[in-house]
């Protein structure tokens, strides 16, 4: 699956094992290993966060 902000995709294959938040940073470990994306601000990492926890 993949998540679109500012016109570039996030992609995520599934299952996530884990995921870390700091301010706008959200770190999450899937199969294919750990990647790091960064937002403008935190309501928009929080968006993508409860994205990743739903889309299972």
């Amino acid at each position: 699956m993949s998540y679109t902000y500012n016109g570039t995709q996030i992609r995520v294959k599934h299952p996530v094992h884990q995921i870390s938040v700091n301010k706008h940073k959200v770190a999450f470990a899937d199969k294919c290993g750990q990647q790091l994306s960064t937002f403008s601000n935190t309501s928009e990492a929080k968006q993508f966060v409860s994205w990743l926890l739903q889309s299972h």
